[in-house]
């Protein structure tokens, strides 16, 4: 398994993870032992792939996943609006996230951009209306597109891992698959082990943060279970920290990591 953190490209942007000078911020992800940075941004159209290439390469971490948050927490946009043509921008958006995936060899997060609806059913249609679309430019961009379950306090659309599962045989697309995150799972999962093991080969990335959503070793999740679940169902890809930046965010990354190498891949 590989070890990311969250970092954003742009440095107005407040991630749960890495935020101000992009390329400080690389350096110093790099430093710490990290192999990835997954990336935050709020305006995809606006991005110099090119730079954001160079500077990965310069510091050797790969990009495994590109996150799509601030589509809605920051301009209002959602796939499950009971508005059409905010449903229609939303599409929008996540095409042009489809293409830097595309660029940068990363999948494309479908978390907050669910939204969250008044009308849970009307949501679940307009949202699944929605993804069909973003899995058809998706399968023409040649970007794969992952399901993020969130806690039902963030949305009411898609709370644990065997909804998106269902969801995603639901799409049919084979560039749709499930990712998972360990702070909404605390909320939502009877058993972030068991669920584990139901996803199985389902599972494709996932995030990492402690019950209080500080860095893993701040809180009270049973991690050497949950990297047991992952173990037994081969689990390699990427595991990114997603977590409040505290007491900072240079503290917060390397607890991180000394968490993460010292007390749970340690043989």
């Amino acid at each position: 398994m590989l070890i990311a953190i969250v970092a954003a490209v742009e440095p107005d942007v407040r991630p749960l993870g890495f935020s101000g000078d992009f390329r400080s911020n690389l350096m110093e992800i790099s430093k710490l032992g990290y192999d990835g940075a997954e990336l935050l941004l709020k305006d995809p159209d606006k991005l110099d792939v090119e730079n954001v290439r160079r500077l990965t390469e310069e510091f050797n971490l790969s990009i495994p996943a590109v996150g799509t948050g601030p589509t809605y927490t920051i301009y209002g946009l959602s796939l499950s609006s009971q508005e059409r043509e905010i449903r229609e921008r939303a599409v929008e958006r996540v095409e042009e996230y489809l293409k830097i995936g595309r660029e940068l060899n990363s999948a494309v997060i479908i978390g907050s951009i669910k939204g969250k609806t008044k009308d849970r059913q009307s949501g679940i249609r307009n949202f699944k209306d929605s993804l069909i679309r973003c899995a058809e430019l998706a399968d023409d961009i040649g970007t794969r597109l992952l399901i993020e379950p969130l806690n039902r306090y963030e949305s009411n659309l898609v709370n644990t891992l065997e909804e998106a599962i269902e969801l995603k045989g639901d799409i049919g697309s084979d560039q749709v698959g499930v990712m998972a995150d360990t702070f909404h799972m605390n909320i939502e999962e009877r058993s972030i082990y068991d669920s584990i093991i139901k996803a199985g080969d389902h599972l494709e990335h996932i995030h990492f943060a402690d019950s209080n959503r500080y860095a893993p070793g701040q809180g009270h999740m049973d991690f050497k279970q949950i990297i047991r679940a992952l173990e037994e169902i081969s689990y390699s890809s990427f595991i990114t920290a997603e977590i409040l930046p505290l007491p900072n965010q240079h503290t917060a990354a390397k607890l991180t990591i000394e968490y993460l190498k010292s007390n749970l891949f340690a043989k």
